[in-house]
């Protein structure tokens, strides 16, 4: 079996294209979706038919519970705020519903899906692996054998052996029976790891292999997009450095 789990669309079209045709050249048998379908990028209702007609399984992002209205968003940035009232306008009354009716956390054959944290994903905490405070929480909570996450549009794996955390250092690993794993999976929409192609983790259960798949798209089409509809302009920037 070959899983494909992306993340983090936020309403980029020609990145998720790009992604799955990707997927589909690797013959995954299932795409699940960590969230953040929208928010940034100016196609949410496409991404939202795509992420329908593609995945099996999709989890809520803080951006889709923005876009309908079941989070704060005091804490958004500028752009991000900016971006996701802009969503809001967009999104027809059968979009909203299908957002409001993800769940949190998606659980199958020992492996757990949600979109930040899986300690509790109902605040969407940020985990990144050079905090070793979230790192240790984080893995004190783990039940199942891999933990897939997103949110913080930064990929890594990170592995668990006895009592010690290992940040992998390589983008494809070997999955051991003996190891616990949190793995980030990246963003599809908006890398922030300095480098700007898409990102998502693809699982072949038969081999034992993990991979962080790069994939190009022509995000310039996305940036023209941006300035059209009138959006931040530093979210149509940030797309070709990657961060």
């Amino acid at each position: 079996m070959k899983y494909a789990v992306i993340s983090d669309i936020h309403g980029n079209f020609e990145a998720l294209n790009a992604v799955l045709k990707d997927i589909k050249k690797r013959r995954a048998d299932i795409i699940i979706c960590l969230g953040d379908v929208v928010g940034y990028y100016s196609d949410p209702k496409s991404c939202i038919e795509l992420v329908k007609t593609h995945a099996a399984h999709c989890v809520a992002g803080n951006h889709d519970c923005a876009a309908i209205g079941m989070t704060d968003t005091s804490c958004f940035t500028y752009y991000a705020f900016a971006a996701i009232e802009w969503t809001r306008q967009q999104l027809a009354q059968n979009e909203k519903e299908y957002l409001l009716s993800l769940p949190l956390t998606f659980e199958r054959d020992d492996m757990f899906f949600t979109h930040a944290s899986p300690a509790d994903p109902r605040k969407f905490t940020y985990v990144f692996p050079d905090n070793e405070d979230s790192i240790s929480e984080v893995f004190k909570n783990l039940t199942h054998h891999i933990s897939f996450i997103g949110h913080t549009h930064w990929p890594f794996i990170l592995l668990k052996e006895a009592d010690k955390v290992v940040l992998h250092s390589g983008s494809t690993i070997e999955i051991r029976e003996e190891c616990s794993y949190l793995i980030n999976v990246g963003s599809v929409g908006q890398p922030r790891d300095y480098d700007h192609r898409s990102c998502y983790a693809l699982y072949d259960t038969n081999k034992r292999t993990l991979t962080l798949r790069r994939v190009k798209y022509n995000y310039r089409v996305t940036q023209k997009k941006v300035r059209e509809n009138n959006l931040p302009v530093f979210l149509a920037e940030r797309l070709e450095k990657g961060r």
